[in-house]
């Protein structure tokens, strides 16, 4: 089977104490808030907005990773503590979590996590659709000053941040110190969202990245992300191969070949979905074979660099056709 194309996603370390590596971290970009607003605000953006009712996991140890993950999860209906969590995305040896495990924790607990833009308009449009944002930080001069936090709330006319930051539920700092201090590690953060919801202003190539990446990890959790993809993005052919894909994999031919179908007809020149959807109706069933050599030849006769994959499926079909 073949999957649509996606794009790598690029991990650096990050956590409480968690040593920098020498790529994006520490290199400061320009400043997003200038003269006492966003030098670039999102339209219709709220001037304010705040996150309550969040769980708070209070910590002044090395273990911040694991109690800002906490809170953004209880959030998205995860039963998490820290404690539950440490085991996931805490190393010793590097005193702090890194970003690879807090994302792998994410999808382990069932949700999605969506790495945001690295922009300040793009983390104040979560909270204000009421979706709390971990972020990484650097707060002092030390290599080990990394620290991960949950922003729950902005104020564009007061100019401040609000965190739940170690020992602090309300920690206040102003947008500029914020920003100082996240652009610091790239400006990094996501959101954890339930599989059936979409983070507010999601880009569709970023999103389903995410939902793609979750695939082996909870089938059941991407089949509903895909389907709920699908409602905003109908002809998304990675969803589209992401529910062809699953479906295939647990042995459901014949839905496998309707999602196939459905991704034939939104991108009739994708040789790769001809050529998915000719294995599936191989599978379905002798019935199927003549739809299957019509839906190879298609994929054949669009060529491309995976050419000789499609004639090796249409020698399978050939030889089921022979038996």
């Amino acid at each position: 089977m073949r999957r649509a194309p996606a794009l790598l996603l690029t991990l650096v370390l990050a956590g409480c104490a968690a040593p920098a590596p020498q790529t994006a971290i520490g290199l400061l970009q320009s400043p997003q808030w200038r003269s006492g607003a966003l030098v670039e605000a999102p339209p219709g953006l709220p001037s304010q907005a705040w996150i309550t009712g969040l769980d708070f996991f209070p910590d002044d140890s090395t273990d911040c990773g694991p109690s800002a993950l906490a809170t953004v999860l209880r959030h998205a209906g995860v039963d998490a503590t820290p404690q539950s969590l440490k085991p996931q995305v805490y190393t010793p040896g590097l005193h702090g979590s890194l970003q690879f495990d807090l994302l792998g924790a994410t999808r382990r607990a069932g949700r999605i996590p969506y790495v945001l833009p690295p922009q300040l308009g793009a983390l104040f449009q979560q909270i204000a659709a009421d979706q709390p944002v971990l972020v990484l930080q650097k707060v002092g001069p030390s290599a080990r000053d990394w620290h991960a936090a949950v922003v729950t709330g902005y104020d564009l006319r007061s100019d401040t941040v609000s965190l739940m930051s170690s020992t602090a539920s309300n920690l206040q700092l102003s947008i500029g110190a914020f920003d100082r201090s996240w652009a610091a590690g790239g400006r990094w953060a996501f959101v954890a969202m339930p599989p059936d919801r979409i983070p507010a202003h999601a880009r569709e190539a970023d999103y389903l990245r995410a939902v793609s990446d979750i695939e082996t990890v909870d089938p059941k959790a991407a089949r509903i992300a895909y389907g709920a993809s699908l409602s905003r993005w109908p002809d998304n052919l990675v969803a589209l191969f992401g529910l062809g894909n699953l479906a295939y994999a647990r042995g459901d031919y014949a839905e496998a070949a309707r999602d196939f179908r459905r991704a034939t007809q939104a991108h009739p020149q994708s040789a790769d979905a001809w050529n998915n959807l000719a294995q599936a109706q191989l599978r379905a069933g002798p019935g199927d074979t003549p739809e299957a050599l019509r839906s190879i030849d298609r994929a054949i006769a669009i060529g491309g660099p995976d050419l000789p994959i499609y004639r090796k499926t249409r020698r399978q079909i050939e030889q089921a056709t022979a038996h």
